[in-house]
């Protein structure tokens, strides 16, 4: 048995035997207590407040700016777009219109509309190149119905987002 085993069974047996008075664990408590009223005294309400409203202050601010993109969802990011020829310009183009989208559509409205999108962007990504040329030759006659029937579901989408929607 090494030396260090030794002595640590050794401490561990020393320790075992050792006990200690019952009025320690009272003092110890007591000394706790203190300690904790002491320190819940320190700082004043009006400056855990401060604290409070300087905190929202930056952290309402900086939720806005980390909130996820709209175009994320259809796109996953915007290295699919610049992949196929497109630019970041563009990538904040469609994210600006999406949002556009969601303030004038209802929700459910919202919903089904970023789904024909997203399918829709799905069959437009298959068909570009990565210079931005679509090839409406690549899809498959099923494929081309599906493009035809989203393409004229999102219609009523995209006049009432532009607002050239008839009443």
């Amino acid at each position: 048995m090494s030396i260090d085993k030794e002595l640590r069974e050794e401490l561990h047996q020393v320790a075992d035997s050792l006990h200690s008075p019952p009025e320690l664990y009272g003092r110890v408590r007591k000394s706790y207590q203190h300690y904790l009223n002491e320190k819940r005294g320190r700082f004043p309400m009006k400056k855990r407040i401060l604290a409070g409203i300087v905190a929202v202050a930056i952290l309402i601010p900086s939720a806005v700016f980390a909130s996820a993109y709209l175009a994320d969802d259809i796109f996953g990011s915007s290295k699919t777009i610049e992949q196929k020829g497109g630019t970041k310009e563009d990538y904040q183009g469609i994210e600006e219109f999406l949002q556009a989208a969601k303030g004038k559509l209802t929700e459910d409205e919202f919903k089904e509309y970023m789904e024909l999108t997203k399918q829709l962007m799905q069959l437009k990504l298959k068909i570009t190149d990565e210079k931005g040329i679509p090839h409406e030759e690549k899809l498959t006659k099923e494929e081309q119905q599906q493009w035809e029937q989203l393409s004229s579901k999102l219609v009523p989408y995209f006049e009432k987002i532009k607002g050239t929607a008839k009443p």
